[in-house]
Order: structure tokens, then sequence, then C-alpha cells
């Protein structure tokens, strides 16, 4: 879909899709996986392997959860993989009354959970992939996601207070040899005077990392939910100027970037 047919930049939070072929992963379980859900019910019945990764569980990572109707249908297979161990503790109880008028014990699907160990590759559904800490609050996992050569790197609710390889130490290889990075660009840095410790970057902090790893294309993402229309584009366009001026001096005049909208798809 286009940014004109959702009206903007979307209103989901976080989830996302990697595709190779009939082999696919999904990254948290936001709003957005609602959408997945239904799509995948209408257009791709015959499909009942879900592989989840959860970076953490704010719960604008999975609200979508319950409403993912692959729970609720005899014969599908849902795995979730999550560096911490409370996974299965926290996805639990948001099958449970009152907050949901099914307990987790009456799911019809098969439910498996994964602990993953972070800096190991990991082989989940035909793609390798690896965990790495971000610079959040809470404990917060990015993904590095390959297949065929390409690397796909997942970098949301990340502060990006570590951004050189000495401070980001093992953490560094998340960004390494990147063709795309979905990363944090919610605020701006005079924004961050507040917003310290919240767990979001800027798109001065993306465009850094970006020129330090050598990254290829970069979608800047996790917009704020008190954010209208106009303010995210306020947002892209001085994104735009602050590129305009420094792609040069930070050599990233090759490097593909826009800001992420619902429904988009990127290939790699």
């Amino acid at each position: 879909r286009s940014i004109s047919e959702i009206c903007g930049y979307g209103q989901n939070t976080t989830c996302v899709q990697v595709r190779d072929g009939s082999s696919h992963l999904l990254i948290d379980g936001g709003s957005g996986l609602k959408v997945y859900g239904d799509h995948m019910l209408k257009h791709h019945p015959e499909r009942n392997q879900h592989h989840i990764l959860m970076s953490h569980f704010h719960y604008d990572h999975i609200m979508g959860l319950p409403f993912f109707s692959q729970h609720f249908i005899p014969g599908q297979e849902i795995h979730y993989y999550a560096v911490q161990p409370d996974c299965e503790k926290v996805i639990r109880s948001l099958f449970m009354r009152p907050l949901f008028p099914l307990n987790y014990e009456n799911l019809s699907a098969k439910i498996h959970f994964h602990t993953i160990q972070p800096y190991v590759k990991n082989q989940i559904n035909g793609f390798e992939v690896s965990a790495y800490r971000l610079d959040h609050p809470d404990p917060c996992y990015g993904f590095r996601v390959e297949k065929n050569g390409k690397v796909y790197a997942h970098a949301v609710d990340h502060e990006a207070e570590r951004m050189v390889p000495a401070d980001l130490g093992p953490d560094a290889e998340l960004f390494k040899n990147v063709d795309l990075l979905y990363i944090d660009a919610q605020y701006t840095e005079s924004e961050m005077a507040q917003k310290k410790g919240w767990g979001h970057g800027t798109y001065d902090r993306a465009f850094e990392i970006c020129s330090i790893f050598g990254v290829k294309q970069a979608l800047l993402a996790h917009h704020d939910p008190g954010f209208s229309i106009s303010d995210i584009q306020s947002l892209v366009e001085q994104s735009r100027k602050f590129f305009e001026v420094n792609a040069k001096s930070k050599n990233i005049e090759k490097l593909k970037w826009s800001f992420a909208y619902d429904g988009e798809t990127v290939e790699v």
C-alpha cells in the first residue's frame, strides 16, 4: 500500500515480516500483527507455521498478540523466540480474564516458546538469526537476520547512546555489512533533552550509525503515538535537510533511506 492509501504513515505499532519465498519470520507483536494475521487467513490460509521474534515486552510491542487469529485455529502452530526467559509468562498473561475472554489454556493452536542466547546464530525457519542488546531501559534486543548473502538488521527501541564499535562491543555486529537497517528515529536531538532514557533514537544517530558501519539502506521508524501526520512530516523534512547538509562529510551520499509506513514492502 502507498502512504496515500493509509492516509499518512499509519497507526499500527511494531510488527515486521521478513520473507524469502515461502519462508518468513515476524518481529514483535504490535497491533500490526492483526493486519498481518487477517491477510494471511484471507490470502494464504494454507500457511500454518508462524515464527515470532520478540524484542521486548513493552505494551506497544505485544498488544496485537491477543488479536492474532491464528492462536484460535486448530492446526496452526506458533513459535515464539526471545532472549528474555520470561517470554512465556508474559504471553500467557495476555490471555487471561478479565483482560481477555479466553484463557491461554483455551487456545486451539500449538504454541512453543524458545529461549535464544544473544550473540549466537540461530537457525529459524531457514534464516540465520542473531540477537544483540539495544540501548533501552528494559532488556531489549535487536535482531540480525541473514539469508542468501543478504542482511536485515532490526534496531527499534534503540536510543543509540552507544554508536562506535568500541562502545558497542559485541553489539556492534548487529550493524556490520547490513543491506537494510530498520532503526529507531522517533525524536530530534533537541527533544532528547526531555526523552533521555526512554529508549528511542533520533535521525541524527540513525545516520551516524549508517555512516560508521556503511549501511546500504535504512528505514527510520517508531513514530511517537502523540504525533499527527504533520508532526511526522515535519520530522521527515528535518531529516532530509540534515541529510543534505551532512551526507558528504559522513560519506553516506549513496545511502537509500526513508521513513517507514504501514504495509510498506522493501526488497533487499
